[in-house]
């Protein structure tokens, strides 16, 4: 088990290190020692201590609780990636800067495959769009109470790092080798009630709904185009299937050689995961079972995939 623990926390490490820097060179720096010293670690013929573990832990944002509970057959943990930061921009970056660590560390392997089951649009669609995504955005501001009326999506200032962040986040996404997406057969309804009901606030100006409902428009086409194709520009594969049946939340699992997590929507715009062999297989046997109530519409299902269209686009068009 000893050893099964140092490389789950190996590969933790490998999936947070910072963008384009070796994990022995960020760990030499971290614990202040030698690169021979880290491989001897990383080799496993010396064992980390546990001051060198609870320092890489809070650098990197390891949850050791649940490296652990993963080969306990008692106990699953989940990591709720709570907020470091109290300034609402700050913990959004955190949010989407950790997804785009995880498809990052995933997006180049061939065994790579990507479920979601929705009942919400997708932001790893969208996330590319200027107005839906910072609607998005708006809406995690309000929550957080830090938006007056009147306001205007326009007019509201987005750190460049966001920007990027969002649209990196969408590129590696679409280089996923198969991604799965489940969807209920209202998806685009609970987006465009909640447009209609920050615009009753006056919190996004009448300017804004046609923006978005432009944008809407454009990601309906777009969601055509890959259902037809049934794959990404950048080559991944992707599945569209429409669920009979309704569900609660928005679940996705994750899965590569020797890696897997499981994701639960939370928080609006958050996800608790977690990384236990148990709960992912869990997750991914819930996700097939949604599979069987539901209709592939990519690249087959010609009629289904229509009728489900334009109902999304009376619906839009209600804007």
């Amino acid at each position: 088990m000893k050893n099964k623990i140092v490389n789950e926390l190996i590969t933790a490490m490998k999936a947070r290190v910072p963008e384009k820097q070796n994990l022995a060179g960020y760990l030499a720096d971290t614990l202040c020692m030698g690169k021979e010293a880290v491989y001897r670690r990383l080799r496993g013929e010396v064992s980390f201590t546990l001051e060198e573990v609870a320092l890489i832990s809070r650098r990197l944002g390891i949850s050791i609780d649940q490296i652990i509970g993963n080969h306990l057959s008692d106990r699953v943990t989940f990591d709720l990636n709570l907020l470091k930061s109290s300034d609402s921009m700050e913990g959004y970056y955190e949010i989407i800067h950790r997804y785009l660590q995880i498809f990052d560390y995933v997006k180049e392997d061939e065994t790579t495959e990507v479920y979601t089951a929705s009942n919400l649009l997708p932001f790893t669609l969208y996330s590319e769009y200027e107005y839906l995504s910072k609607f998005r955005l708006c809406r995690w501001i309000y929550q957080n109470g830090e938006i007056k009326t009147p306001n205007s999506l326009k007019d509201m200032p987005v750190e460049d790092r966001i920007v990027s962040a969002h649209k990196k986040l969408c590129e590696s996404v679409k280089k996923c080798r198969k991604t799965h997406f489940i969807w209920d057969t209202n998806i685009f309804y609970s987006f465009v009630k909640e447009i209609k009901y920050f615009a009753g606030l006056k919190l996004i100006t009448d300017d804004d709904v046609l923006h978005l409902k432009t944008e809407l428009y454009q990601l309906l086409a777009m969601m055509e185009e890959l259902s037809v194709t049934g794959e990404f520009s950048e080559g991944g594969k992707v599945c569209f299937y429409l669920s009979n049946i309704h569900f609660e939340a928005t679940y996705s699992y994750i899965e590569k050689r020797d890696f897997q997590i499981s994701l639960l929507r939370v928080y609006s715009i958050n996800s608790m995961d977690s990384q236990s062999f148990h709960i992912c297989r869990m997750q991914r046997n819930w996700i097939q079972s949604l599979k069987r109530h539901s209709i592939l519409i990519s690249e087959s299902g010609e009629m289904q995939r229509m009728d489900f269209l334009q109902k999304q686009q009376a619906i839009i068009d209600s804007l």
